[in-house]
C-alpha cells in the first residue's frame, strides 16, 4: 500500500540522513504501543520491517510504550517472558 511505501522509504531516508550527519547520535525508532507488540507475531513483524529497511547500522534500539503507557506491573526477565502472558 502507499502508506507502507511512504512509512519504508521516510524511515529510511531519515535513519540515513541523521546516521550520514550526525555519527555520533544515538537514533531509536518508535516500535509501536507496548499492546501491539505484545504478541509474537507482531514483534517478528516489525523486526523483518526494521531489518528490511538496510539502516540497522545506524540504530541503537527502539521505544516502545510512549503514549497510552501501560504498566507491566514487573519487570520482564527477557524480551519475550511478557508477551502474550506467556509466562
Amino acid at each position: 500500500s502507499a502508506t507502507v511505501a511512504a512509512y519504508k522509504t521516510g524511515i529510511t531516508y531519515a535513519v540515513q540522513r541523521i546516521g550520514e550527519m550526525a555519527p555520533g547520535a544515538s537514533i531509536y525508532l518508535d516500535a509501536g504501543h507496548g499492546g501491539w507488540l505484545g504478541w509474537k507475531n507482531n514483534m517478528q513483524d516489525f523486526v523483518s520491517t526494521i531489518q528490511g529497511l538496510g539502516v540497522a547500522q545506524h540504530l541503537r534500539g527502539f521505544a516502545t510504550n510512549v503514549a497510552g503507557y501501560q504498566g507491566l506491573g514487573m519487570m520482564c526477565p527477557t524480551y519475550d517472558f511478557c508477551l502474550n502472558h506467556a509466562h
